[in-house]
């Protein structure tokens, strides 16, 4: 695990999957991230390349070729590398090796880098093409925030948009993506957590006006911002009853029924040329 504070927060990250592990407010001592319970759910920020979910059927096809690019992608629980430290920062790398090219065949370089903030967390994606040809790719995030629930009931939790919402839900079915409820929001910006919200999944939700979701204590006040940053699509989830939610910020979804199985016409998926950079990420702001 490495470590990094400031005088607000202190927070630990792990070299597998460069997962943040914890989020510690000092002055409170409430930790936000989820414990990675490997008897609930193992994880507690993966990070999703070059997809999200699955894709339709098990393999895709890049250039004529068939790739078994597993759930969610390559980087979750494989080891990334240091390469800078600070007091409040840390930056870690993954680079494409003939392990991940057997299951993705582009020369890439991901660059992760924390920063605490006075109020929070920057998280900043730095997705490179390091190869001779155009590479296909999307990307998402997957952080997930503790609730308290031994003050609270799942239902004093909210999640919160920054706008009002028309805004169809979307969710899975033997691992596709399928249309749940038309007007799921219907200019309305909040969703009230309970017990039984997830027993379907996820709740999705795609092409949000929203730039930020908050998740909201309305019993207390407690609140944490996630600016989304240029994330045009929303996951949700947790296990049902487990005391954490999933606010995944994403630029690509699961595969439809209908999906042609060749990796560049996947939606969301983007076509970066050879030397360029793409820039993302997350921030997380507490109150």
């Amino acid at each position: 695990m490495i470590h990094i504070e400031n005088d607000t927060f202190s927070a630990g990250i792990q070299l597998k999957g460069a997962e943040l592990a914890s989020l510690v407010h000092k002055a409170t001592g409430r930790e936000w991230m989820w414990s990675a319970d490997p008897e609930i759910w193992g994880n507690s920020a993966p990070i999703l390349f070059p997809i999200v979910g699955f894709i339709h059927p098990e393999e895709t096809l890049i250039d004529g070729k068939p790739y078994a690019i597993p759930k969610h992608g390559i980087l979750r629980g494989r080891d990334a590398t240091l390469v800078e430290q600070g007091g409040d920062y840390a930056v870690f790398q993954f680079q494409a090796n003939d392990e991940t090219l057997a299951l993705y065949p582009f020369g890439f370089r991901f660059l992760v880098r924390f920063q605490l903030l006075e109020q929070g967390l920057q998280v900043d994606y730095s997705i490179q093409n390091d190869g001779a040809e155009d590479m296909l790719f999307s990307v998402g995030s997957h952080p997930a925030f503790a609730l308290d629930l031994e003050q609270n009931r799942f239902e004093d939790y909210e999640i919160v948009f920054e706008e009002a919402e028309e805004l169809d839900l979307y969710g899975l079915e033997n691992n596709l993506m399928v249309l749940k409820q038309e007007s799921y929001l219907n200019q309305e910006s909040r969703i009230q957590l309970s017990e039984t919200l997830f027993h379907d999944d996820a709740l999705v939700f795609k092409q949000l006006r929203s730039r930020k979701v908050s998740l909201m204590n309305t019993r207390t006040g407690e609140r944490l911002d996630m600016d989304l940053r240029e994330a045009p699509h929303l996951g949700i989830w947790a296990k049902a009853g487990a005391a954490y939610v999933c606010i995944e910020p994403w630029y690509t979804t699961n595969d439809a029924a209908d999906s042609d199985g060749k990796f560049e016409n996947k939606d969301g998926v983007m076509r970066m040329p050879p030397g360029e950079s793409f820039e993302t990420g997350y921030t997380v702001t507490l109150s």
